[in-house]
């Protein structure tokens, strides 16, 4: 029988990396809503649209789980995160050969930011 320090499964303080490492996105779009004013309605940007490529086993309901996790654990130290923005949420739905993430921002400023931050993951 082989043992294994009980060091060896402590936390080393080492940062886990963007979820988004893990699942390369491949393509990144606006995610827009309509909104309604009286009788008028208008389009305005609330977040990114992140397509994921399908990996074997990785399954909708698996990487809603993980992003849900990242978004619980809090990385302020990773500024280009597009999951690591204030007050967001995130939507996983299968989409042809991958997913569709949205990660859904409760206003246009930090629409954009995600945005900002979610294109520069395949830049």
């Amino acid at each position: 029988m082989m043992m294994i320090p009980a060091a060896s499964y402590a936390d080393t303080g080492a940062q886990k990396p963007c979820v988004f490492h893990e699942h390369r996105p491949v393509s990144v779009s606006p995610y827009r809503i309509e909104e309604r004013v009286g009788r008028t309605s208008f389009r305005v940007l609330r977040g990114a649209e992140v397509y994921v490529q399908a990996e074997p086993g990785l399954t909708a309901e698996w990487l809603r789980l993980k992003m849900t996790r990242h978004l619980a654990e809090k990385h302020p130290s990773m500024p280009d995160c597009a999951l690591d923005v204030a007050s967001v949420r995130v939507e996983v739905e299968s989409a042809g050969a991958g997913f569709k993430v949205r990660i859904i921002a409760p206003d246009t400023a930090t629409g954009e930011e995600v945005l900002r931050r979610a294109r520069l993951l395949v830049a």
